[in-house]
């Protein structure tokens, strides 16, 4: 057999311990944190399987949980070798099941439900489910990666999903999984979290949710040591998946909107809203996150955000194709780095 190398894994103890409810890391690619919720999520479930806990495992799109449901054993069955399991699918709900070995032999196998598998996409279809007994959701890969879209509106779409299974009973913890891949992702938009000046943990919102971003030391140490580790060092890749580096987290393009900056409109994106300003003086333009007081000139890339006050535009609009060509030349700068990586995107369009 080939002796397999050991490196220091991840462990949600730290980030548990200050009893939030939503409770966010993002690492190094394959350090354990999906490992260690599920691990977690089984032990406390196996506790009492037919009354006790259960758990959910999350993912965004069905065509990404289809898959981790054939493979989602494969790793944390050799933890609990006294335990069978498996993912079954009843009326259309998926569940993760288990059984004790001891039944192997009887004719009729007593199974029972500690999990199930949900897409975010359908959430809708999960008001009918019953998820009293769930206590942990484990929301895997929750900033997308390359090639893979977030759902429209999806942030509240998530709340509304947390709020079927938790029923206002304070009862849910959600474990948000995910690699440093982009900072423009919308739970870190919308509760303002920046990994460039946020310190290890942080405990925002009250207390409701608190993020891990742990240090790669010691897990880097143990990778380049590899004959892989060698060989993705100093590249982009090995960057991203080792050095816990988001790809976006930079100051480029960042400065301060000067006083004689005029201001132009306010522009909707599935971002957030962006104020965008011009100084004749310097003819160039600043897009900020903070808006002014009252604007004249509200646009929307949203249709279904339209209401009274906005005027619904497209990429292509002269506005936008204005400031698309002043960003190529250099000539638009920003308030921070998830300003300019919002509008990053409306520029690829």
């Amino acid at each position: 057999m080939v002796a397999r190398k050991t490196h220091p894994w991840y462990s949600f103890d730290k980030l548990l311990s200050y009893n939030a409810r939503f409770n966010i890391v993002a690492g190094p690619r394959g350090t354990g944190k999906t490992y260690d919720a599920k691990k977690r999520s089984i032990k406390k479930a196996l506790r009492d399987p037919r009354e006790g806990e259960q758990f959910i495992y999350l993912r965004r799109y069905d065509t990404e949980l289809a898959p981790s449901r054939g493979t989602f054993f494969n790793d944390i069955a050799l933890a609990f070798p006294n335990w069978d399991f498996r993912a079954h699918t009843d009326n259309g709900v998926s569940m993760v099941q288990c059984s004790h070995v001891d039944k192997r032999s009887e004719k009729k196998r007593p199974w029972d439900t500690i999990g199930y598998f949900v897409a975010l996409s359908k959430a809708q279809t999960t008001k009918s489910v019953s998820f009293h007994r769930v206590t942990t959701i484990i929301f895997d890969e929750f900033i997308a990666e390359k090639g893979r879209q977030y759902l429209p509106d999806e942030f509240n779409t998530f709340l509304g999903f947390f709020s079927t299974v938790d029923r206002n009973q304070d009862k849910t913890k959600v474990l948000f999984c995910a690699n440093s891949v982009s900072t423009m992702n919308p739970y870190f938009i919308e509760w303002e979290i920046r990994p460039d000046t946020f310190p290890e943990i942080s405990v925002i919102r009250g207390g409701f949710v608190a993020v891990h971003f742990p240090p790669s030391s010691a897990f880097k140490a143990s990778v380049y040591e590899t004959e892989w580790g060698k060989f993705i060092q100093g590249t982009q890749f090995g960057d991203y998946a080792v050095e816990n580096e988001f790809k976006d987290a930079h100051d480029l393009l960042i400065d301060i909107k000067p006083s004689t900056a005029r201001h132009q409109f306010n522009l909707e994106t599935q971002f957030g809203v962006i104020s965008v300003w011009y100084d004749r003086r310097s003819a160039e333009y600043y897009a900020q996150k903070k808006l002014p007081g009252q604007s004249n000139l509200n646009l929307t890339l949203l249709p279904e955000k339209m209401e009274p006050g906005k005027q619904l535009v497209n990429f292509n609009d002269k506005l936008l194709a204005y400031l698309r060509t002043a960003f190529r030349q250099g000539k638009v700068t920003f308030d921070q780095p998830s300003t300019r990586n919002a509008f990053v995107e409306i520029s690829k369009r």
